[in-house]
């Protein structure tokens, strides 16, 4: 049986619907490890919370606002976007990790709920007209998308692969896998 409301919804709708239930999912899972663990790069994984908060937060800016409507001055305003882009990258990178003198997990997680709270704002004011329009210009290729709508639909799909990530990091600090 088919869900009235995706029936009827905007295609804008549902891609911020998707983006509300994808960090949902992340946010259960950030719920279940304790801060001073955020830091810590468990056997088995090559990887920390912190950095994969971070790297979801730099990857959001980039898929859902500044290829979508440009540089966002609100995230411009709110966190070092250029210094964050190298801290947090993700692209062919080795280190997916964060050192604590970096940022604060506290900070850093205000800072991740704050830009996506700026995401969902953005897309509450476009239309599905945009939607395969090209990205604004950037000075590379961008990695997946040549339209908006591609951008937009990466961004979810991209944080619930890191979701798969943040699961197996957590499992190795021995907290068992919770469905929902």
């Amino acid at each position: 049986m088919y869900n009235l409301k995706y029936i009827i919804m905007s295609k804008i709708e549902f891609l911020k619907d998707q983006f509300v239930e994808s960090r949902n999912f992340v946010n259960r899972l950030v719920s279940e490890i304790p801060e001073d663990l955020w830091f810590t790069i468990p056997e088995n994984t090559d990887s920390n919370f912190a950095w994969q908060i971070g790297h979801l937060m730099m990857a959001q800016n980039f898929h859902a606002l500044t290829v979508i409507t440009g540089p966002n001055e609100q995230v411009n305003n709110l966190i070092p976007v250029s210094r964050f882009n190298k801290i947090f990258n993700g692209m062919g990178s080795l280190h997916r990790s964060v050192e604590k003198d970096i940022i604060k997990a506290k900070e850093l997680k205000e800072q991740f709920d704050t830009v996506h709270e700026i995401c969902l704002d953005n897309l509450s004011k476009l239309s599905d007209d945009i939607l395969f329009d090209k990205l604004e210009p950037i000075p590379f290729k961008h990695p997946v998308a040549d339209i908006k709508y591609e951008a937009l639909s990466w961004c979810f799909k991209h944080e619930m692969w890191h979701s798969a990530e943040m699961e197996a990091i957590k499992r190795e600090f021995g907290h068992p896998i919770k469905w929902i």
